[in-house]
C-alpha cells in the first residue's frame, strides 16, 4: 500500500466530518471555530473522494494551513485530522510530507456547497491574479526588443527567485539595444515603449519590468523628448515616459530634466498618469 493510500484507508470508516478554521500541527488541530459539521454518508463520502491526492513530497508548507479536516467514526471516536493548505497539498501525520491534491477544486466546491463559500472565492480570485500576471508578462515580453530576447527568462526568473536582477545585465541590455538601434531617437521610443508595456503596479511591482529602466536613465532627456514628439500617438511611450520620468529618483537630474519637456507633452503625460492611475489603482484594489 503507498503512503497516498494510506489516508484514503483510514478514512473508510468516516462517518462524520468537522471543519474548523486553522490548520493541523501533527495529530493537533490548531482552528478553535468549527465552521461545519458533517455527518451524512454520502456528503462525507464525497469529501472523502475530493481529498484524494497524488503524491507526498518531501516538504512541508511553512504554514500550518487554511482549515481543518477532523473525522470520526460511528464510534465517536477520531481517526484522523487533515490541514488544507492553499488549495493544493493536505497535511496528516502519517506522511513524512505535505501531500499535492489531485483536484484541491472539487473540496473547494464540496465547501461552497455547504456554505463554506470564502476559500472557493479566495481562489477563484488568486486565479484570476495569476492570470493577469502571465497576460502581463507576455505583452512585456512581446515589447521587448529582438536584441535583447534572451535575457527575459533570466530576469523573469530572478525576479521570481529572490527579487534582484543579476548583477551586469543591466549594462548588457544597454549595450544590446544601442548596438540594434544605432539612432538615439529610435532606441529611446522603443526603451520607452518596452518600459510602458508592463504593469506599473508599485503593489506586487514585478521586478522584470524594471530591465530597461538604467537604459532609459542613460538616455539624454533630449532624445526621450524628441521620441515622445516623433510617436505621438504612441500610448505605451506615453506610459513608459510617466514611468520613467515620474520614478523616484528616476534621473540624475530629474527636476531639470522634466522641467525641460515642453507643455504640449506636459499635458499629454498628464492625461497618460490619470489613465494609468485608473487602471492601476483598480488592479490593486481587486487584488488587495
Amino acid at each position: 500500500m503507498t503512503s497516498e493510500a494510506t489516508l484514503g484507508e483510514v478514512l473508510r470508516s468516516a462517518a462524520r466530518v468537522r471543519v474548523t478554521n486553522g490548520g493541523v500541527s501533527g495529530i493537533w488541530v490548531l482552528g478553535e471555530d468549527v465552521l461545519l459539521e458533517v455527518a451524512e454518508p454520502v456528503a462525507v463520502r464525497r469529501l472523502v473522494q475530493a481529498l484524494a491526492v497524488t503524491q507526498t513530497t518531501d516538504g512541508y508548507c511553512m504554514c500550518h494551513g487554511d482549515l481543518a479536516f477532523e473525522f470520526f467514526d460511528r464510534s465517536g471516536r477520531l481517526t484522523a485530522a487533515v490541514g488544507f493548505h492553499h488549495a493544493h497539498y493536505l497535511r496528516w501525520s502519517g506522511w513524512d510530507g505535505d501531500a499535492r491534491l489531485r483536484d484541491g477544486g472539487a473540496v473547494l466546491r464540496w465547501l461552497a456547497e455547504h456554505g463554506i463559500e470564502n476559500p472557493l472565492v479566495q481562489e477563484e480570485q488568486r486565479q484570476r491574479e495569476r492570470h493577469e500576471r502571465r497576460l502581463a508578462e507576455q505583452r512585456w515580453r512581446a515589447a521587448a526588443p529582438a536584441a535583447v530576447h534572451d535575457l527575459l527568462d533570466v530576469a523573469v526568473a530572478a525576479g521570481s527567485a529572490d527579487g534582484l536582477l543579476p548583477e551586469g545585465i543591466h549594462r548588457l541590455v544597454a549595450r544590446r539595444l544601442e548596438e540594434a538601434i544605432p539612432d538615439p531617437v529610435e532606441r529611446a521610443g522603443v526603451t520607452l515603449a518596452w518600459y510602458g508595456s508592463g504593469t506599473g503596479r508599485c503593489t506586487g511591482f514585478p521586478v522584470h519590468e524594471a530591465l530597461p529602466a538604467p537604459a532609459l536613465v542613460e538616455t539624454p532627456i533630449a532624445h526621450l523628448i524628441r521620441a515622445m514628439q516623433t510617436y505621438p500617438t504612441e500610448a505605451h511611450i506615453d506610459a513608459g515616459a510617466v514611468r520613467h520620468l515620474c520614478g523616484w529618483k528616476a534621473r540624475t537630474h530629474q527636476a531639470r530634466d522634466i522641467a525641460k519637456v515642453p507643455a504640449e507633452l506636459r499635458m499629454r503625460l498628464l492625461v497618460a498618469v490619470r489613465s494609468q492611475a485608473t487602471t492601476t489603482n483598480a488592479a490593486e484594489r481587486s487584488n488587495g
